[in-house]
């Protein structure tokens, strides 16, 4: 009993450790910046005047001076650690959003993707028609079903309209070299049904999906595997992961897995320091395009469900709540940022901006790029 007491104290006191000091990087001072940014007017509040020069005076000089110093720094995650160090969190993520727009590949399928929103549904589903598209969901996609993560809504939308799809059901709380092998054993009998296929995972489904395209499968065994549409893709982990396995924060990750009947290997799982290096050891296959869709929050509109957790991980720089922004992409990957949303990805456009993602997919595949 007292063992009990004295757990149940312990654990109280790092739940109000975490919670009293998760929020103290939000900003309490905001401005307002309007204008056109990476092909779209956005009108917003920013945590730093320079944020706003960024968004309202694209051409200044010290905007051009600040690319410039930038330039031939890698756009990774230590970059942005940097920018968002000497300026602010909004600063780098507008840095982000912007190098990536400036980049002509990257700028094509931004671009078509805020077009694709506009189009009928109609439109979009016939350039999916010669598809079958596959969905990998992420974490806890059965036992908490309002987080989109099953895609059960895209699904629907796809079945109405006779679009061949289907969902890969992994383990929703398996590890995640199992669930990879789950993936690639499917995915070996799809390819040979299929001629063109489309993946598109969500979350951590993002990281099996890597595993088995890079690690597991011959390019040979997935040769109908035309694209990959990774949605919030946490491939490198999540440094939440391992702040939640030192004290005291293990005792709180401990306590509510226990609750649900696991334990504490699926926070080892998605480890960062751990998925960092070894997500550089894959070799994706070239012959998939790959599309990542990032969602980029800035500092002055954290929703109260992820304040904590974004806050928590300030020193890697701008981050969606449960991993740094530039961590989910590749340097063979295409990028489409949206500005303004989270991990969690709550809009009521995401269903169509979902099947806009696949259309910029397939368009993709008639295009040649720049090197």
């Amino acid at each position: 009993m007292k063992r009990t007491i004295h757990f149940i104290i312990l654990l109280t006191i790092g739940m109000m450790t975490y919670i009293l000091l998760g929020a103290s990087c939000l900003p309490k001072n905001t401005l307002t910046a309007e204008g056109y940014f990476i092909g779209k007017f956005i009108q917003t509040t920013v945590d730093h005047q320079f944020a706003k020069t960024l968004i309202e005076k694209p051409n200044d000089k010290l905007v051009h001076s600040f690319f410039n110093k930038y330039d031939a720094y890698e756009l990774n995650t230590e970059t942005l650690s940097q920018i968002s160090k000497e300026y602010s969190n909004d600063v780098a993520t507008f840095y982000f959003a912007q190098r990536l727009y400036n980049n002509s590949n990257n700028k094509f399928c931004q671009d078509l993707y805020y077009q694709s929103i506009n189009q009928s549904e109609e439109e979009l589903y016939n350039g999916l028609k010669d598809y079958h598209i596959v969905f990998i969901p992420g974490l806890g996609y059965k036992e908490d079903t309002t987080t989109g993560a099953n895609f059960a809504r895209q699904r629907r939308i796809l079945d109405k309209f006779n679009l061949s799809n289907e969902l890969i059901e992994i383990e929703e709380w398996g590890l995640s070299e199992k669930n990879a092998q789950i993936i690639a054993s499917k995915l070996k009998s799809i390819n040979k049904k299929h001629k063109n296929i489309m993946l598109v995972s969500a979350s951590k489904g993002g990281l099996e999906t890597a595993i088995a395209l890079g690690d597991i499968l011959e390019p040979e065994e997935i040769s109908s595997i035309k694209s990959w549409v990774s949605v919030g893709g946490i491939l490198r982990g999540s440094p939440i992961a391992d702040s939640y396995l030192k004290a005291p924060k293990c005792w709180i990750a401990e306590f509510m897995l226990w609750t649900k009947g696991k334990n504490i290997d699926i926070v080892k799982d998605i480890s960062y320091n751990m998925r960092t290096s070894e997500f550089e050891k894959l070799k994706l296959p070239s012959h998939i395009k790959i599309i990542h869709y990032v969602g980029t929050p800035l500092a002055t509109n954290i929703s109260k469900e992820i304040k904590n957790r974004y806050c928590s991980m300030k020193d890697f720089g701008p981050n969606d709540g449960l991993t740094p922004i530039a961590d989910e992409i590749t340097k063979q990957g295409f990028v489409v940022t949206e500005l303004g949303l989270d991990h969690y990805y709550r809009d009521d456009l995401i269903d169509k901006k979902t099947l806009a993602l696949a259309y910029v997919a397939v368009k993709l595949e008639r295009k040649t790029f720049e090197e």
